[in-house]
């Protein structure tokens, strides 16, 4: 069997890995992402190729022989991003950690160091892989010499043959040079022939075979224009071919033994810890060449117990750790495989002795878990009824009782609320604790999870603890797990004949609504085809262009909003679209999400999706049911009460992001406003037009609106004027006012940012925080984003939390009074119930009290309370 080497295109690799991976900081403010996914890459590279040889090549610098021949190659490349720039020494770093050769030589690109190295290594017949994103490198394929072309960000790549080279691209690895003569490359800016693409190139090659050919065949060729093209740009086209030929004869030394890779291990160790890649070592120890790397993150063994030296009163008053496998059974899910962890070792539960265990977790002096939601329902359906089957009941108020928590993907989440996921593997990798995560069956895996939560749960502790974070998860969010379990637990009936009806009312409407378009427009088309509806707008109408995608005109909402006055049409047209996704989504949508021996909808909370701390809900969401038009706030007639209730009752907390602005701020003229219960809207416009209240008017008020709620989200005189169709001088002149007249506000945003650029970070009145790695990046636009972030987090944030304490309040009182009465829905700023009649006052009191009362601001909290026969009515 060959040897095989793998070479690298370290800089073409480090900028898609750069652009595929979120920004990502070590402890000490340094990006690491590009790293992150490069060895990632690398890692992948081992698992799929397992080469014995490595190298990478680099650019050494920006001019090159190139240059040179040509002044403005590359001219129009953009320097790397501030970000991206400190992690090329980085990665140089980590590699020479690694015993990776890195090869780079002054005046020649990383390409042709490449190309030297692979024709070099064919000729001693070694297997050659070259694993680049740039398709130049095309030109280097060869029997022993694959190119691993990266397709998607860093994780797919296509192996590129001589094979594949005609089947996938219709031309040779030499005639990607010829190729890119002809059409030139304006990533590169090599020039190429004015006027050629990529199809007449192709069509010329493969006619004529080289570039020299095509030249030599001019006067066959038909086309008079092309003709012209091609006699104009001949000295371009052969400038352009020497330009992208790769040099395969760089005055660079070495030997591949040069490439055998032969870590460092302590100061790989080392160095992967001080960026946070603890659980890389992990990876980098699954191949002999590294498997020193990480001794001290080794799987760990299982100490694995028996019933016998486990039964489950040795669970009570102290610290466990269950971790179970669900199927996820609506309403309560049902517990597949049980696993339970103390200081002595971990027992798998058998299947006859679940029940037992669950049963004694309310005991334990705490109970530390990945999924604490989960675990509280599995656990409430034991005491859910005492007749019949475990999971047989159709009535809502749930009753579930409490247990010492801690919810190890909870706290990953408060620690960096951005991730997209909070695994095992995270916290293995963050925290440096091993984690076997390769168990061949579902009980080991338990088992391992277990064992792993109970020895990291005191380091996340520790952290929670360092950031100030442990009042908000044990007074806020661990608490709240209570909450949505019960909620979810509890779900919304809906009026199913109802929905039938309606589906038919809303498809008929979207029937005659589509005639209506085709009249219009005096044809038959598909209206949900973005290609079809561009060609008539904007081809056969004549309807000016907004915009264009890459594959046509674009035709989002965006662009309908802004032709709306143009044409008839074209609300008719938004009109529908609105229709069919009120139909698709929330019509045939609800339908198969009933539950037929309940006749509800069980909706998911997500504590740990949005960065702000806000809840979301999906399957289905029933926070994003449009309430804008009629038909969509039609759509929440269908959840009705319950068997044995009247009413669905809506508290509504009033403008609670301004008043929180106010307290926050302490702006004495906001404040005052809100005191005499001053419609905050109107004084606002008030303040900023220099008029006395009651001549508002409702125009007035509106921008006034708009400037009130966009001054939280950091809103732009641009952002204004496009969003209330003014000028931007004027919008520009209203938010100038606006901070004239309330300079506290200004000066309060100002610290805002001020504070985040000090601290990195951003936080709410309950200590929730936000990282904010771009606070002081030169980049205009990423350190805008981030500060508008900075501005926003403490009030969007501090509204999230106090929500969430409202609805853990109102729970607990509900349970201690015993009321029938339950939490059913929570949606931004509202909380929904259903209630029976003999229970609608007291509950709405029990609302406005706590509602009202959770947390003591400068100025008050109110709520509106409404209730109804469904929950439109409700609102």
């Amino acid at each position: 069997m060959k040897e095989k080497l793998a070479i690298i295109d370290g800089s073409s690799l480090l900028y898609r890995a750069f652009y595929a991976m979120p920004l990502l900081t070590d402890s000490q403010g340094r990006y690491t992402n590009a790293v992150y996914g490069f060895l990632n890459m690398l890692l992948k590279l081992y698992e799929e190729l397992n080469p014995q040889y490595v190298a990478v090549a680099f650019d050494k610098d920006k001019h090159t022989f190139r240059n040179d021949i040509y002044d403005d190659y590359k001219a129009t490349r953009k320097p790397a991003p501030d970000e991206l720039s400190p992690q090329f020494s980085l990665i140089r770093e980590v590699l020479s950690c690694l015993g990776i050769s890195v090869l780079e030589l002054q005046g020649y690109e990383g390409d042709d160091i490449i190309g030297t190295v692979a024709k070099n290594m064919e000729k001693q017949h070694v297997e050659v892989a070259v694993v680049t994103g740039d398709r130049d490198a095309l030109q280097l394929v060869d029997q022993d010499i694959t190119v691993h072309l990266t397709k998607k960000g860093i994780t797919t790549m296509l192996a590129v043959t001589p094979e594949v080279m005609k089947t996938e691209y219709g031309f040779t690895a030499l005639q990607v040079i010829d190729m890119k003569a002809l059409m030139g490359d304006s990533a590169d800016n090599i020039p190429g022939v004015p006027g050629v693409g990529e199809k007449t190139a192709l069509k010329l090659i493969t006619a004529y075979g080289t570039l020299e050919g095509v030249y030599d065949h001019l006067e066959e060729i038909s086309g008079k224009k092309l003709k012209e093209k091609l006699f104009d740009g001949r000295d371009k086209a052969f400038l352009s071919k020497e330009l992208a030929t790769i040099r395969c004869n760089v005055p660079i030394e070495y030997t591949l033994d040069m490439f055998l890779p032969q870590p460092r291990m302590e100061e790989v160790t080392a160095l992967f810890r001080s960026l946070g890649f603890k659980n890389l070592l992990n990876r980098f120890s699954a191949f002999d060449r590294f498997a020193a790397v990480n001794t001290s993150l080794n799987k760990p063994e299982l100490q694995l117990l028996t019933v016998q030296e486990l039964p489950p009163e040795k669970m009570a008053n102290q610290i466990v750790a269950v971790e179970a496998l669900y199927t996820n059974n609506l309403p309560v899910p049902h517990v597949t495989t049980l696993a339970v962890a103390v200081a002595e070792g971990v027992l798998m539960v058998p299947h006859d002795k679940e029940e037992a265990y669950l049963k004694m977790l309310p005991n334990a002096l705490l109970v530390v878990t990945s999924d604490g939601k989960m675990l509280t329902k599995v656990t409430a359906a034991y005491a859910i009824t005492e007749k019949g089957s475990l999971f047989d009941y159709s009535s809502a108020n749930v009753k579930v009782e409490q247990f010492p928590l801690a919810d190890l993907t909870l706290a990953a989440y408060l620690l960096d609320p951005t991730r997209t996921t909070y695994g095992l593997s995270y916290l293995s990798e963050r925290f440096g604790v091993p984690f076997d995560e390769d168990m061949t069956d579902d009980a080991h895996k338990a088992a391992s999870a277990a064992q792993f939560a109970l020895q990291v749960w005191p380091q996340v502790q520790e952290s929670l603890k360092n950031i100030g974070l442990v009042s908000l998860y044990d007074t806020i969010e661990i608490p709240l797990i209570h909450t949505l379990a019960i909620m979810e637990m509890n779900g919304f009936t809906v009026d199913v004949q109802k929905l039938g009806t309606m589906e038919q009312e809303l498809s008929l409407a979207a029937d005659r609504l589509e005639e209506a378009i085709y009249d219009d427009v005096g044809e038959v088309f598909n209206i949900n085809s973005t290609k079809q509806l561009g060609v008539v707008l904007f081809e056969k109408m004549g309807l000016p262009v907004v915009k264009k995608t890459k594959t046509g005109y674009s035709t989002d909402s965006e662009v309908l909003e802004e032709l709306k006055d143009r044409h008839v049409v074209i609300p008719k047209i938004l009109q529908f679209r609105a229709l069919k996704k009120l139909i698709s989504t929330y019509l045939e949508g609800l339908e198969p999400l009933i539950l037929p021996s309940t006749g509800r909808i069980y909706t998911s909370f997500n504590q740990m999706v949005t960065a702000t701390g806000r809840l979301s809900s999906s399957d289905p969401n029933l926070q994003n049911i449009p309430i804008r038009t009629e038909q969509g706030r039609h759509i929440r007639s269908l959840f009705i009460p319950g068997k044995g209730y009247t009413y669905i009752m809506s508290a509504d907390y009033s403008q609670i992001e301004l008043r929180l602005l106010a307290h926050l701020s302490q702006d004495p003229t906001m404040i005052d406003g809100f005191l005499k219960k001053q419609d905050i809207h109107r004084r606002t416009a008030s303040e900023v037009f220099g008029i006395p209240l009651e001549q508002v008017t409702a125009e007035q008020r509106s921008h006034a609106k708009a400037v009130n709620f966009g001054i939280i989200y950091g809103i732009s005189d641009f952002g204004l004027a496009r969003n209330i169709n003014i000028l931007r001088s004027q919008a520009k002149e209203y938010i100038q006012a606006y901070f004239n007249r309330y300079d506290h506000v200004r000066g309060y945003m100002d610290s805002l940012i001020e504070n985040a650029r000090e601290t990195g970070m951003a936080k709410t009145m309950f200590g929730r925080i936000r990282m904010l790695p771009e606070i002081n990046s030169k980049n205009f636009n990423r350190r805008s984003f981030a500060e508008r972030t900075a501005m926003n987090t403490p009030i969007q944030g501090s509204a999230a939390d106090i929500i969430k304490m409202a609805m853990n309040a109102v729970q607990k009182e509900l349970e201690q009074r015993k009321l029938k009465s339950c939490l059913l829905v929570q949606v931004h700023d509202e909380l929904v119930l259903e209630v029976p009649e003999e229970e609608r006052e007291e509950v709405a009191k029990i609302l406005k009290d706590n509602m009202e009362h959770v947390v003591a601001l400068s100025v008050p909290l109110t709520v509106d309370i409404n209730y109804g026969i469904n929950w439109e009515e409700a609102k």
